[in-house]
């Protein structure tokens, strides 16, 4: 690898013509590489083609993961590499492991197509071999992105948490509004800017399609744990102001509160002593 590049490889990316797939593309070619685009939208993917690429990126959704990469498995270098994208990374891995025949690099950039690398995280699984994983680490850290080594179950884990909750918790606002009559144009210049900022949660979310949350929380395997918490939390919280008792509901808002208080306080103070 020279100083500043990398080498003149040939690198494919399966689902290059989607947004992330766009994004990736671009990338390597501002790093001085010449990407292959197969995607099935276009008819370009063709699993052979996958024999000319030393390295393959996987950008595709979740669903269609075991099927691409069954497909292209017999035809992958073994001095080169498959490296995927999704937002999941325990069954991604191990179906990679399952039918590649090089190395085997696994990672989720936790931004979406419509963001810049600079200044973001991208999570690194590495699952066999090391020489591609330091190129790839390597590829993201010349684009600017902090690059974080995390063990599968503990990236699904975590995604369960601050994403796929994040998505139920935000739908959930959604319905609930619409079933209690909120009027956007009206109700909103009047709801202050605290919901406003949940109500930009909701327009974000609005943006991509739906089956794509649905698709995330369906194959974590750790949806259902989230979700089951959530549901307690709710009903815990609702069963406090039903039986009108302030002592109990204000000692949960405690509680659920006490998680962010170190935070809190370091903000409080470090703005004390801006203030000098």
């Amino acid at each position: 690898m020279k100083e500043g590049g990398f080498q003149p490889i040939t690198v494919g990316v399966i689902g290059g013509k989607g947004r992330m797939g766009g994004l990736l593309v671009r990338l390597l070619k501002e790093a001085g590489l010449r990407p292959q685009i197969m995607d099935v939208c276009d008819g370009s993917f063709a699993p052979e083609t996958a024999a000319q690429c030393l390295v393959l990126i996987l950008a595709v959704p979740v669903p269609a993961f075991e099927e691409v990469m069954r497909a292209v498995g017999p035809y992958t270098r073994r001095d080169g590499a498959v490296i995927d994208i999704a937002s999941l990374k325990e069954a991604p891995l191990e179906i990679m492991l399952r039918y590649a025949r090089g190395e085997v690099v696994a990672s989720h950039p936790l931004f979406g197509p419509s963001g810049e690398p600079e200044g973001q995280t991208v999570f690194l699984c590495p699952g066999r071999g090391k020489v591609w994983a330091s190129w790839w680490r390597s590829l993201w850290k010349r684009a600017g992105a902090r690059v974080t080594e995390i063990s599968p179950s503990r990236h699904d884990r975590l995604m369960a948490q601050v994403q796929t909750l994040r998505h139920l918790m935000v739908g959930s606002l959604g319905l609930v509004l619409k079933e209690m009559g909120f009027e956007p144009e009206e109700d909103l210049p009047l709801a202050g800017p605290w919901f406003a900022s949940l109500w930009s949660l909701l327009e974000n979310q609005a943006a991509q399609p739906a089956g794509l949350y649905a698709d995330l929380a369906l194959a974590n395997p750790h949806s259902a744990e989230a979700v089951e918490a959530l549901s307690r939390a709710v009903s815990e919280l609702g069963s406090k102001l039903e039986a009108h008792d302030q002592e109990g509901l204000a000692g949960l808002l405690d509680r659920g509160a006490a998680l962010a208080l170190p935070q809190a306080k370091n903000h409080y103070i470090d703005h004390a002593i801006c203030l000098g």
